[in-house]
């Protein structure tokens, strides 16, 4: 079966590397997209599906906001299962701060190209602590257009989702400092995870997912 990954902003494909997969699941990434002119997510999400085979049967997994991704994808789309890692379900788990980032539009200021020259606040938030790592997630922030940093933090802060879509699977973080934890109503936590145990926690996480899937 066909396994669909969306990464979270600020990464690409290699934010998946060490997740391991059951035999008979192939992976595929969906590449972002940069975003059109005054596109709804709604309308991003059609494009992004674009490169999904819906004549066979799929699994979607979103990390972070690619998790928004995938569930505005799976109510056009029908996924065998939909998994979301390090995101949020719907709109009331959203963090306070971003609720007021939105409010005061800081997203539309020169608050963007604060973070894409912040390493320390973008290492804390994101609880990366390897030189590895933290060069990584440098390197794929400054790679990310103003547009879309702009575009996609204006998504997150407006996203409309009443309620968490029925079947979905959250697996978070119980260190998440962009998501915390307590914000949220995830299905697994994984201990000690931050929003980047995608890949520092990724043998716990490709368990789970396996556990999941077979």
């Amino acid at each position: 079966m066909n396994i669909y990954l969306i990464s979270g902003l600020g990464a690409d494909e290699h934010a998946f590397d060490r997740l391991v997969f059951p035999e008979n699941y192939i992976r595929h990434h969906l590449t972002w997209l940069e975003p059109e002119p005054n596109e709804s997510l709604a309308e991003y999400a059609h494009r992004m599906a674009e490169g999904i085979d819906s004549r066979q049967k799929f699994v979607l997994i979103g990390l972070s906001f690619g998790g928004l991704v995938s569930i505005e994808i799976s109510k056009f789309l029908k996924p065998e299962k939909l998994i979301i890692i390090s995101s949020i379900s719907q709109r009331r788990e959203l963090p306070w701060y971003f609720r007021q980032v939105g409010q005061l539009g800081l997203h539309k200021s020169a608050l963007i190209q604060y973070i894409k020259k912040s390493d320390r606040l973008l290492f804390w938030f994101f609880g990366t602590r390897s030189s590895k790592l933290q060069a990584y997630l440098k390197e794929r922030i400054q790679a990310t257009s103003v547009n879309y940093l702009k575009w996609s933090l204006h998504q997150i802060i407006h996203w409309k989702q009443s309620k968490k879509p029925e079947g979905l699977i959250h697996i978070h973080g119980s260190r998440d400092k962009l998501f915390p934890v307590q914000f949220c109503q995830p299905d697994i936590i994984i201990s000690g995870g931050s929003h980047f145990m995608v890949v520092t926690h990724a043998s716990v996480i490709s368990r789970k997912i396996e556990e999941l899937l077979v």
